[in-house]
C-alpha cells in the first residue's frame, strides 16, 4: 500500500463490554486530555483520528484504540477538509468539525549556532585536566560537551538542554571500566573465564541499551520538557542480540534487517514528554540503502587494482560508501517518523558529507588533532542546517510526563565496551 493513502475514523462504537464512560477515562488517563476535550471527542458522530497514514501504520494506531475500547475503522483519503485530529500514539489535539482548520503548517528549520574558536577553548580544557586527573575529569568533559551542542542547537528560537550529573556518570563509568579490565584480564590469564563475561555481556546487552537510551533521553531537554524512553528488555533482546546473531549466520543477508529493528526500536520507544515518536520507515527501505553502499564499495575494489592510483579509488569508495550509509539512513528515519502530528524533512546529500568528513579528516592531520574541535562543529552546522520539523500547529500543546530519574550506568557501560546505539 502507498504511504499517506489511509485515514482512521471513529464513530462512537465501542468494544464489547467497555461502557462509554470507561473509554472515556482511558482515553483521558492514557493522553492525558482534558474532560472538556474527552466529550467533546464523544459528541461527534465521526471523528477523524488520524490521517495520511499508510495502511500498516493505520493498523497499529486502530489496535491502540481498541485498548482503550474504541472501535475504529481504516478507509481510504477521501478529501482533506478536515485537519484537526487526534492521534493513537497517545496525542490529541482536535476532533474532526467537518470544517477546514485555521492552523498553519510551519517548516521550522533547525539551527547549529556553534563556533569553532568558541568549543576549542572547552576542549582543550577538558583535554588538560582529563590527563592532569588520570581520566576522572572526563565526566565533566562529557556533560560541558554535550551543554556546549546542546544548548548551540536550536528549534523555533529555543535552545535543548543537557541535564545529567557529572558524579553519575563517574559512577557508572567506573563501574563500566572495572567490568572491562577484568575481562580484558580474563582474556590474557583465564580464557574460559573471558568466554562466560561475553555471555554475560550478551545476556545484559539488551538491559544496557534501554538503560542507556532511558538516561540519555531523560537528561535532554527541550521548551522545559524531558525526552523519555520505554523500551523493554525482550524487545532489545531481539533487536540487538538475536537478530544480529541471524545476520552473521546469514553471511549478512539479514544484518540489513537487523539495523532497521535496530533503528525502529530506538524511535517506537522514544518519547517527548508523553507523546511517542511514531516510526513508518520498512525494511526495504534499509536494504536499499546497504545494497546502493556495497555497490560502491565494490566499484572500490574494482579499481583498486588500477597501478599507482588504485589504492586511492578503494579509499574514496569506502568513504563515499559510509557516508552513503550515514546520510540516507538519517533521511530515511527521520523523514518517515512522526510525532504527534508534526513530521520531519532531513536533507543530507552524502557526497557533501562525504565531502566534510574528508576535508575534516585532513584538516585534524595536518594539525595534529587541534582542529577537532572545528571538525565537530562543521559537522553539527551541516547536519542542523538539513533537518527541519514539519510543524502542524503549536509546539507548547505537550504534556510533560512524570519519570524516574534514570541511573547514568546503562550509558558508561556501553561505551566502555563501544556500542552504538545511536540513531
Amino acid at each position: 500500500m502507498e504511504s499517506g493513502n489511509y485515514m482512521l475514523v471513529f464513530r462512537g462504537q465501542l468494544v464489547d463490554g467497555i461502557s462509554l464512560e470507561q473509554a472515556k477515562q482511558n482515553l483521558q488517563e492514557l493522553f492525558k486530555l482534558s474532560q472538556e476535550k474527552v466529550e467533546q471527542l464523544f459528541s461527534l458522530s465521526t471523528v477523524v483520528v488520524k490521517r495520511d497514514l499508510s495502511y500498516e501504520l493505520a493498523e497499529k494506531f486502530q489496535a491502540k484504540l481498541q485498548t482503550l475500547g474504541m472501535v475504529t475503522v481504516i478507509q481510504p483519503m477521501v478529501g482533506s477538509s478536515a485537519r484537526d485530529m487526534a492521534s493513537a500514539a497517545g496525542i490529541a489535539v482536535g476532533v474532526h468539525t467537518g470544517e477546514r482548520s485555521t492552523v498553519q503548517a510551519r517548516s521550522l528549520p533547525f539551527e547549529f549556532l556553534g563556533q569553532g574558536g568558541e568549543y576549542f577553548r572547552i576542549w582543550i580544557v577538558n583535554i588538560l585536566l582529563t590527563i592532569l586527573t588520570l581520566g576522572i575529569y572526563s565526566a565533566w568533559a562529557k556533560v560541558r560537551n554535550h551543554r556546549y551542542f546542546f544548548g548551540n542547537t536550536r528549534l523555533d528560537g529555543h535552545s535543548f538542554e543537557y541535564t545529567a550529573s557529572p558524579i553519575a556518570i563517574l559512577k557508572g563509568r567506573l563501574i563500566a571500566m572495572a567490568f572491562l579490565i577484568v575481562y580484558l584480564l580474563s582474556q590474557e590469564f583465564m580464557p574460559m573465564l573471558s568466554v562466560v563475561l561475553f555471555l554475560v555481556f550478551l545476556v545484559a546487552l539488551p538491559w544496557l541499551v534501554c538503560r542507556a537510551m532511558a538516561f540519555r533521553n531523560y537528561h535532554s531537554r527541550y521548551r522545559n520538557l524531558r525526552f523519555g524512553f520505554d523500551g523493554q528488555y525482550m524487545d532489545a533482546l531481539k533487536a540487538f542480540v538475536l537478530w544480529p546473531i541471524a545476520g552473521v549466520l546469514s553471511i549478512g543477508i539479514l544484518m540489513p534487517y537487523a539495523i532497521y529493528k535496530q533503528k525502529y526500536f530506538l524511535v517506537e520507544n522514544s518519547r517527548y514528554g508523553t507523546r511517542h515518536f511514531v516510526p513508518d520507515f520498512s525494511p526495504k527501505g534499509v536494504y536499499m540503502i546497504y545494497l546502493v553502499a556495497l555497490g560502491i564499495a565494490v566499484a572500490g575494489l574494482v579499481l583498486m587494482w588500477i597501478p599507482f592510483i588504485g589504492p586511492l579509488f578503494l579509499m574514496a569508495a569506502y568513504l563515499l560508501a559510509f557516508a552513503y550509509v550515514t546520510a540516507n539512513t538519517s533521511n530515511l528515519i527521520y523523514n518517515q517518523s512522526n510525532l504527534d502530528v508534526h513530521g520531519f524533512d532531513s536533507r543530507l546529500v552524502f557526497t557533501r558529507l562525504a565531502f566534510i568528513y574528508f576535508t575534516n579528516g585532513l584538516l585534524i592531520l595536518f594539525t595534529l588533532g587541534l582542529a577537532i574541535p572545528w571538525a565537530k562543529v562543521r559537522l553539527a552546522r551541516y547536519r542542523a542546517e538539513c533537518l527541519s520539523l514539519n510543524a502542524e500547529g503549536p509546539l507548547d500543546s505537550f504534556i510533560a510526563a512524570e519519570d524516574q530519574r534514570r541511573s547514568a550506568l546503562g550509558e558508561e557501560i556501553g561505551e566502555a565496551f563501544d556500542i552504538d546505539i545511536g540513531l
